[in-house]
């Protein structure tokens, strides 16, 4: 190699070392004042092709007794839940023990004949089911009820609108159903399909299915904010085949779910395809698929897909798939900013 070539690759090795380092220091600067205003409160992470570029903490995971959040420290990610059943239930979809256009009455012959009858495993999973929620009637903290019991007590409700005419996001009831027919057809609890199909395999040993009766290690308490101060966050949910809510897991667990998602580890070609394509197209200003949302965006003044979901208004994992850049943000209280963050932040990653 000539001199002059070795000088020129040189000052181009170190032309992007520079921006590299101004880019992460750009970022410092949107993350410290989203600290600042309170929108991040917990651990986010940003990574590329799975090798973590930035993580920083901020926060108490214990208000009360002045215990900061780390980067182990678990948090609730609510709806993002939704994305681990979904797998499961494509995963139930390639051993062909569930079928996505069947009605759900062949799973849980037990739910009301006339909705149980018309909605598809399909239109549970794309929020399109039509189900009314009903969550006046949910108690207001747990609820204990065995799966059968809870899904007809609380979950066998009436139809708000034909199932396939529109998109309604269901923050619980759907991806519930969807819980107790993975039971149904597994002969096992949710959980232990859970840990069985994916968190083992994938080595997630930090991520758990909280029931309120285990006690969870370094798990962050969760918080509203008022006020005069904070108060915690109480709601109801279900112990039982919550599909829908029931993960608590770490930003270094997600980040190995991110990466399996490139790989066949829990799905073929085939279904990961289905898994991530777009299913509702019509009714929303983004696509959904199964457990995410899907979106083309401008990013960097280039049209890209991202994949994102958020959780309890807590929690967000965006996926840049075509430079394969990760964004995962687990908070302990509640900010409308966090999708808002995840672009700003992509769109610095992605500046050339």
């Amino acid at each position: 190699m000539g001199y002059s070539r070795l000088i020129f690759f040189t000052l181009f090795g170190l032309h992007c070392l520079l921006s590299a380092q101004d880019r992460i220091f750009t970022i410092k600067n949107v993350v410290k004042a989203y600290t600042e205003s309170g929108d991040l409160h917990g651990v986010i992470l940003i990574a590329e092709d799975g090798k973590l570029l930035f993580a920083q903490s901020s926060g108490m995971a214990n208000i009360a007794w002045e215990i900061p959040n780390d980067i182990e420290t678990r948090f609730r990610i609510y709806s993002m839940t939704k994305q681990f059943t979904a797998m499961l239930v494509m995963q139930y979809v390639e051993k062909g023990k569930i079928e996505l256009d069947k009605p759900i009455s062949t799973y849980l012959p037990y739910y009301r004949k006339d909705v149980g009858d018309i909605v598809t495993v399909h239109h549970l999973l794309t929020h399109t089911h039509g189900i009314e929620e009903g969550y006046d009637r949910l108690p207001s903290f747990l609820i204990f009820d065995p799966t059968r019991q809870l899904i007809e007590k609380y979950f066998s409700n009436k139809l708000d609108f034909e199932p396939g005419e529109k998109f309604k996001y269901s923050g619980l009831l759907g991806y519930i159903l969807l819980g107790a027919i993975i039971e149904s057809v597994s002969d096992s609890s949710y959980r232990e399909v859970l840990q069985k199909n994916i968190l083992n395999p994938l080595k997630m040993t930090n991520t758990h299915y909280l029931d309120y009766q285990t006690l969870i290690e370094k798990q962050a308490s969760d918080y509203f904010r008022v006020s005069d101060g904070y108060v915690y966050r109480i709601q109801a949910y279900p112990i039982n085949a919550d599909g829908a809510s029931c993960l608590v897991s770490t930003v270094e667990d997600l980040l190995l779910w991110d990466q399996a998602l490139y790989t066949n580890k829990l799905l073929s070609d085939k279904y990961m395809k289905i898994y991530l394509s777009p299913h509702v197209t019509e009714y929303a200003p983004q696509y959904y698929g199964y457990g995410w949302y899907i979106s083309d965006t401008e990013i960097a003044g280039e049209k890209i897909r991202i994949y994102y979901h958020s959780g309890g208004g807590t929690c967000f994992i965006l996926r840049s798939v075509s430079d394969r850049y990760t964004i995962i943000i687990l908070n302990n209280i509640i900010s409308n900013k966090l999708y808002d963050i995840s672009i700003e932040l992509l769109n610095l990653m992605s500046s050339k």
